[in-house]
């Protein structure tokens, strides 16, 4: 016999228990209410007359000792592997789907620009010109989803992560190429051309990728808060 679900009433007295232990991130927060109310929803099934807060401390004594503490650091952990499995399928699927067109694009385009560039240049723009590129596209994305993100930048460890990892990346980008560029055309080495495409090619695609990891991250926490605070505002 399936059990009966919680009602909302019920839902928002596990998330005020919870929120007493100290959990400040709704991914902890929610995954620690997906916990605590699957163990509630067992209780109340095996023995419907149990009083709702004493299913409550049974269902946190159930986790040992120090309680839901003990499921942070694994949840956390968690958390950081699920992120990195999602950057890695959204950077496979600009290689293995019709998104490839995009890094062909770009390529074309960096080609294009390295064709512009001034043959009697000393290559004082390059490092510069590929740190200003990369914090402009840096900004692009969080401007496109600042409203998404304004609702939980401060409590999601999803959003965090994609934002700090957008800037740490674009960055990463445009100091790494922008100096090895730069070295490389000042000593008019042949693979310039190559990595200036490459180059330009990463920090551009960057973007795109953080991007997706930005709107992944702002749905999957919507889609959490949704499961168990429908009616329940930020």
């Amino acid at each position: 016999m399936p059990s009966t679900p919680l009602t909302q009433e019920q839902i928002a007295a596990i998330r005020t228990f919870i929120n007493k232990r100290g959990f400040n991130t709704i991914e902890v927060e929610m995954e620690a209410l997906d916990h605590m109310a699957s163990k509630i929803e067992a209780l109340l099934e095996e023995k419907p007359d149990m009083n709702f807060d004493l299913a409550i401390t049974k269902a946190h004594a159930s986790f040992g000792i120090y309680g839901l503490s003990t499921l942070e650091e694994s949840i956390e952990g968690g958390l950081l592997q699920r992120f990195k499995t999602q950057f890695f399928k959204e950077l496979l699927s600009y290689f293995n789907s019709s998104k490839i067109l995009i890094p062909i694009a770009l390529t074309a385009i960096g080609y294009f620009i390295l064709t512009q560039y001034p043959p009697n240049d000393t290559g004082r723009y390059l490092h510069a010109g590929f740190l200003i590129y990369g914090f402009l596209l840096a900004i692009i994305p969080y401007y496109m989803l600042r409203k998404g993100m304004k609702r939980w930048d401060k409590k999601s460890s999803f959003v965090k992560m994609s934002t700090y990892g957008m800037y740490i990346t674009q960055f990463f980008f445009g100091q790494i190429f922008g100096i090895t560029t730069q070295l490389l055309y000042e000593k008019a080495s042949v693979i310039f051309p190559y990595v200036f495409v490459i180059g330009f090619v990463l920090t551009s695609l960057s973007v795109f990728i953080n991007y997706d990891l930005m709107k992944w991250g702002i749905a999957t926490v919507n889609e959490k808060w949704a499961k168990y605070m429908p009616k329940v505002a930020v």
